[in-house]
């Protein structure tokens, strides 16, 4: 009785083309309905593995502030450093003067003539544009000495300095200090103490 009823109901359902279309739909609904639910779990767990990574996160998800309200880290210092070198230390005479006033931009106004006294003095500015004076910088090691209250940071640097203005070229131990300060235009070095030369002009020259 079962079966007879069974095959009246799907003739029915043939003969009928409205309620075919009912049947269709519901069937689509189920099917499609529990393909997008276990697609939507592995949507969330492939967007967790993926998720992009633009820095240190807090734990509330939010992206963390590399620089700390009074200043800078030491991590970001040191790696400013690096980067700061690179011009401020340009020693080849096709690119020293540009990549010098780049340089001195990063600085505060306070310590540009500091600066220019111990390593960029005009006459070795001359002297390296003229082909007079052959030098170069080759740095050993970067890195973070102090973290002040105020949020500067102490960032000593050292290397190897060549100089050559005649026959025989003078090699320096280069030793420095760099204070790193944050100001409401980004980082900046705010202090110089150059200890590459135990001498009265302190002079690398």
């Amino acid at each position: 009785m079962f079966y007879e009823l069974a095959r009246a109901a799907v003739q029915r359902v043939f003969q009928d083309k409205i309620l075919m279309g009912l049947v269709i739909v519901l069937i689509l609904a189920i099917v499609v309905g529990g393909f997008g639910g276990s697609g939507s779990e592995r949507g969330e767990r492939t967007s967790e593995r993926t998720a992009p990574t633009g820095g240190p996160r807090q734990a509330n998800g939010s992206q963390a502030n590399p620089e700390t309200a009074a200043g800078t880290t030491p991590q970001l210092a040191t790696d400013f450093i690096k980067w700061w070198l690179t011009g401020a230390m340009d020693l080849n005479g096709a690119t020293a003067q540009k990549s010098h006033s780049d340089a001195i931009a990063w600085m505060t106004p306070e310590t540009v003539q500091a600066f220019q006294a111990n390593f960029w003095p005009p006459e070795l500015a001359e002297g390296i544009a003229s082909g007079r004076v052959m030098a170069s910088f080759t740095p050993s090691s970067v890195q973070a000495v102090a973290a002040n209250p105020d949020g500067s940071v102490v960032v000593t640097a050292m290397g190897s300095l060549m100089m050559q203005s005649g026959q025989q070229p003078a090699m320096h131990q280069f030793v420095a200090d760099f204070l790193v300060r944050k100001d409401k235009d980004g980082l900046r070095v705010a202090g110089v103490y150059n200890r590459t030369v135990a001498a009265s002009s302190g002079r690398v020259y």
